[in-house]
């Protein structure tokens, strides 16, 4: 269960108890000053109305891990992952497109399929998983696409060892 749910339900609940009628005043006791009511904050979790289109974004460098998730050290230097330029292109029909640009001038282009995750209880999606093939050599990889409540955008998860980053629609 996403962490802002129970947070948002108690604020919720205190703001119906705190506007609800409460018992009539005894008229022989001295009214109270109210104290100054704050307004529950809204909270308004981060929608996308259409996945389908051109979404891109820059995923940072990095440092290389190992398999006990430890950096890389090569002659006294952390081994990095250099920055790369992320471009999806959603279909409308389930197809997915990546164009990875990395910052040495190389590009990697993906091709495969989409899969949406619903919002529990509404038919709105929240996240996409792209499952892809590099058109060069075959390599498989996963990128999810998910909408982010706290950051108020779209973060592309990919492996576990790599740092998620926010990603932005460009074009339908």
């Amino acid at each position: 269960m996403h962490p802002l749910i129970p947070v948002a339900s108690l604020c919720t609940l205190l703001s119906l108890m705190a506007c609800s009628n409460a018992a009539p005043v005894d008229k022989e006791r001295a009214p109270r000053p109210e104290a100054p009511a704050f307004p529950a904050q809204p909270i308004e979790p981060y929608r996308v109305d259409n996945w389908y289109g051109t979404w891109t974004g820059v995923r940072p460098e990095y440092p290389l891990l190992n398999a006990n998730g430890e950096v890389i050290v090569v002659r006294g230097k952390e081994a990095k992952v250099g920055s790369s330029t992320f471009t999806f292109t959603i279909g409308a029909m389930g197809t997915a497109e990546l164009v990875q640009s990395h910052d040495d001038g190389r590009v990697a282009a993906f091709s495969g399929t989409w899969k949406g995750r619903v919002e529990p209880g509404t038919n709105q999606l929240s996240a996409i998983v792209c499952d892809l093939t590099a058109n060069s050599t075959g390599a498989y990889r996963q990128f999810a696409l998910m909408a982010d409540d706290q950051l108020r955008a779209v973060v592309c998860h990919g492996t576990s060892a790599e740092p998620p980053f926010t990603v932005a629609f460009v074009s339908p």
